[in-house]
């Protein structure tokens, strides 16, 4: 749940990338892109590891 801090935060952000003339969820949405993106070599791994993981149930469906 969020905070009175945190509402007021999100409250703020609308209202500046509105008067910028963008869009807070579009923004957000970008925001979490760029989260992807920088964190693509760990999310690539982690990929990788689970698909170099074979666990008995698996092994037996193949």
């Amino acid at each position: 749940m969020p905070t009175r801090e945190q509402k007021q935060n999100k409250t703020f952000a609308e209202k500046l990338l509105r008067i910028q003339g963008k869009d807070y969820e579009d923004w957000l949405d970008a925001q979490h892109q760029l989260v992807i993106q920088e964190n693509q070599e760990l999310i690539l791994e982690a990929l990788d590891s689970k698909l170099n993981f074979t666990s008995p149930a698996s092994a037996s469906r193949d």
